[in-house]
């Protein structure tokens, strides 16, 4: 009998929650007993409390850090990558004829384990598969659908295993790769869905109300294949759920409270069928255990658990776009997760498998060299924690225990590597690629450090200095200058007063990590930073104004001094397929400032008037040294 068991298959999906109550505080109690750690953390009562996997679990899947994400299937046909054109481009005809791609999907080489090889040779420790995606077509043998890979109408349905979730699961089980699905809450196929899945032609959320058996049927639709999911396959170790249902988002509140009991109750239901699993945010309202920044690395990391979720391929899009695809190099997606991994996240990193089941030879490629730079560098990268130190020039920092791993994107051309702010002795530093671990010179000068690393990089992608420090490490987090004498004031540092002005931290594909809706004269940003020398500096802001035409004048208050200035039209946001809006921030010089002495100033921005709706999305204040006293 499949996990877990036969008390599962004898029960509905919608009363695994009662009996969630019954076991988990038995299974809670076991795990004590024999020092595992529990599976379940935040047990919800109700839909207004959390309801999360184990802090203990959740640092489990933290410490994996890389996971391989697999966008395939009927869809795979189409060369267009971007899922979302069938309803975005085409008209309800030509979009409903891509429905119909399950009865030419025939990928007659695949060979899961072969992808299974090359995740964990290239250091993934977890796989997220895609079951179903928006369109609705599932890769498993629901009873849910006919749009589903065994359908006789499908010609892979005549294989020996055309199970294709089943194959996943136990190829990369067999590899040691914990299992994680990836599931859509939308469908544009099924005839109770579509008319409440987002961007379907007939989508309305007030059907919610207007149909409430129609939104019946689609609720227990879906309960009833994340079911099969979660007692036909064994144990699965990560939900990913996708977009949301009516009246929500990513990581949001939904506003029904209807709808919010229902997702509540799927949670409950998911969390008693597999104890222990990790749910994403997506489309379960407060009961998520972590972000999912799409397409892009936040550029200060975010609060709480997160995940950024890249692809391969440029342009776009999960799925397989092509031969002429292009791809990131493997120096962009090695630098990505010592990136990621530097900021707290972890990687979910996409590869788009081509119809016919094989692997672009260019991912290929890629997750090759990723395998060779973790087989040098992977103890830089799994269960560690975020940087100490507030900024780098030259690259990244992961830290663990009484250990940091200095990772060096740009080598330094005189041979030696600078830190500034560590406020630890350092024990000793040495080259990860050098196999004798002989010690580097080390030079400390108060909380600057000097390393003596040579002339040439180990590794032109990432060559990384593990240094050994006394105690826990600590770093100084005052805002001050780098080497080249440039203190820049970063918007997720600032204090934001006011009305309605405060930083974003962005969304899903939403883009974030400026300070945004600045749309009162009561609203301010206020940093303390530190100057360490005496002079002059001129003062620019990097900031995005959208709205042509308009000048709104402000003031930069600092040291006793004040600069005015006019905030000018920089660009309108524009959208790009498959990575969402994007904003164009330009850096503009507003003006000079003295300082007679080091130390520790204040630096205010306000907006003087602000034309129409907003001042503008500000990103960071720089002060650049231009004369020395």
């Amino acid at each position: 009998m499949s996990y877990p068991g036969k008390i599962f298959r004898r029960c509905c999906f919608g009363h695994l929650a009662m009996l969630a109550r019954l076991v988990c505080p038995v299974v809670i109690f076991t795990c004590l007993l024999v020092n595992i750690p529990p599976a379940i953390g935040n047990v919800g009562e109700d839909m207004e409390t959390p309801y999360l996997a184990s802090p203990e679990r959740i640092q489990w899947w933290k410490d994996m850090k890389f996971g391989m994400f697999i966008h395939w299937g009927a869809w795979s046909q189409t060369h267009r990558g971007r899922i979302w054109d069938m309803t975005d481009e085409d008209d309800q005809a030509k979009g409903e004829k891509f429905l119909d791609l399950y009865k030419t999907f025939n990928p007659v080489k695949f060979n899961p384990k072969e992808w299974a090889r090359l995740a964990k040779n290239a250091g993934m420790k977890y796989v997220v598969f895609v079951t179903k995606h928006h369109d609705g077509f599932s890769n498993w043998d629901t009873k849910g659908t006919p749009l589903r890979i065994t359908n006789p109408d499908c010609p892979y349905s005549k294989s020996e295993n055309p199970d294709i979730v089943r194959q996943i699961v136990d190829a990369y089980r067999d590899e040691g790769i914990a299992i994680g699905l990836y599931y859509s809450h939308i469908d544009w196929f099924h005839p109770d869905a579509k008319i409440y899945s987002r961007s379907h032609w007939e989508f309305d959320e007030n059907m919610v109300d207007k149909a409430p058996k129609r939104w019946h049927n689609f609720v227990e639709f879906e309960r009833s294949q994340v079911e099969e999911l979660l007692t036909d396959y064994g144990k699965i170790d990560i939900f990913w759920f996708d977009i949301s249902w009516p009246y929500g988002g990513y990581g949001k509140r939904y506003s029904h409270l209807g709808v919010r009991k229902d997702a509540f109750e799927l949670v409950k239901a998911i969390r008693g069928a597999q104890p222990g699993i990790i749910v994403n945010n997506r489309g379960v309202d407060i009961h998520g255990d972590f972000y999912t920044p799409e397409q892009r690395v936040p550029e200060q990391g975010l609060p709480g658990n997160w995940e950024a979720n890249l692809t391969i391929s440029n342009g776009g899009g999960f799925w397989y776009r092509g031969p002429d695809t292009g791809y990131k190099t493997t120096k962009e997606l090695v630098q990505m997760l010592a990136d990621i991994t530097s900021k707290g996240g972890n990687f979910l990193m996409n590869i788009g498998p081509r119809p016919d089941g094989t692997i672009a030879p260019a991912e290929v490629d890629r997750l090759k060299g990723i395998a060779k730079w973790m087989s040098v560098n992977s103890e830089s990268i799994y269960a560690t924690e975020k940087t100490v130190f507030r900024h780098l020039d030259w690259g990244r920092c992961t830290v663990k225990g009484q250990k940091l791993y200095l990772h060096v994107f740009d080598w330094p051309d005189d041979g030696v590597l600078k830190l500034r702010g560590l406020r630890n002795k350092v024990a000793s530093a040495y080259l990860l690629a050098d196999p004798k671990k002989r010690p580097l010179d080390i030079r400390q000068k108060k909380d600057d450090i000097f390393i003596t690393v040579g002339a040439k990089a180990p590794d032109e992608m990432d060559s990384v200095v593990a240094m050994a420090v006394r105690g826990v490490p600590r770093a100084d987090q005052a805002i001050q200058a780098d080497f080249d004498n440039v203190i820049t004031l970063r918007a997720d540092e600032a204090t934001v007063e006011g009305d309605t002005a405060r930083f974003d931290y962005g969304g899903g594909t939403q883009r974030g990590d400026f300070i945004f809706e600045w749309n009162s004269l009561n609203d301010s940003a206020k940093w303390q930073f530190k100057v360490r020398d005496a002079g002059r500096y001129e003062v620019s802001l990097v900031y995005a104004a959208e709205e042509q035409g308009v000048k709104n004048p402000f003031t930069v208050s600092v040291a006793g001094q004040t600069i005015s200035g006019v905030s000018a039209f920089t660009a309108k946001p524009y959208h790009i397929k498959g990575s969402g809006l994007h904003r164009t921030f330009a850096e503009r010089s507003v003006g000079e400032v003295d300082f007679s002495a080091p130390g520790k100033f204040d630096l205010s921005i306000k907006a003087n008037k602000i034309a129409r709706k907003e001042f503008m999305k500000l990103k960071t204040v720089k002060l650049q040294l231009i004369e020395a006293k």
